[in-house]
């Protein structure tokens, strides 16, 4: 009984070590992040896996370098290990869809951002990013859709006005268009409405 008792609480006297070894590594991989040395972040968080192979803010972390250096095919897996350990994970979701629609792997990208919407409908990038591959799909009521709800949750978010602008435009509809632009103006971005102008003048050409 002595022996098991002394067993236990080594046991437990190495998991504490553990435990602070991995916060350790994860703050000073946090820190390579902060400082944008990438290579020696991404070995903090392969050693953080090593000690706790279920840690799923490690391979979220990996999953997000790996995107940055386009090795999506390593980030891919990190999420998809994400989503494993952690399913209700909304932003695993939303990094896979960005990835998708960066490869132009649009179908994967939309049912990727509808799984992270379902699980955070309040994340108004969702919608944008949304819009946008609906856009590249020339499916511009879907992006009219997606654009209006980025706006009606994030109303400070101005680059969504210019998408908004932009899927009338393609759609053919250049009144909505236009009042995209006053809206920008009326909110004293005028900026974000020449743009949204000269793209439109380009578009006609």
């Amino acid at each position: 009984m002595k022996k098991i008792g002394i067993f236990l609480l080594l046991f437990l006297l190495s998991l504490n070590v553990f435990c602070g070894e991995i916060a350790d590594r994860f703050e000073e991989a946090n820190a390579y992040v902060k400082a944008k040395e990438y290579n020696a972040a991404i070995k903090e968080y392969e050693a953080i896996i090593k000690l706790n192979p279920k840690h799923s803010v490690a391979y979220l972390q990996l999953g997000l370098l790996y995107g940055l250096r386009r090795d999506y095919k390593r980030a891919v897996a990190c999420y998809r290990q994400v989503i494993k350990l952690s399913p209700s994970s909304s932003l695993a979701y939303y990094n896979l869809a960005l990835i998708m629609a960066d490869k132009r792997d649009f179908n994967s990208a939309i049912r990727y951002f509808m799984k992270a919407k379902k699980l955070n409908p309040e994340n108004p990038f969702i919608y944008y990013h949304l819009g946008l591959v609906y856009s590249s799909m020339r499916d511009y009521n879907n992006a009219v859709r997606a654009f209006e709800e980025c706006i009606k949750i994030y109303p400070d978010y101005y680059n969504a006005y210019v998408a908004l602008g932009g899927a009338y435009f393609n759609k053919g509809d250049k009144a909505s268009a236009l009042k995209e632009v006053k809206r920008l103006r009326k909110l004293g971005k005028t900026n974000y409405a020449n743009a949204l102008v000269k793209w439109m003048e380009n578009k006609s050409k």
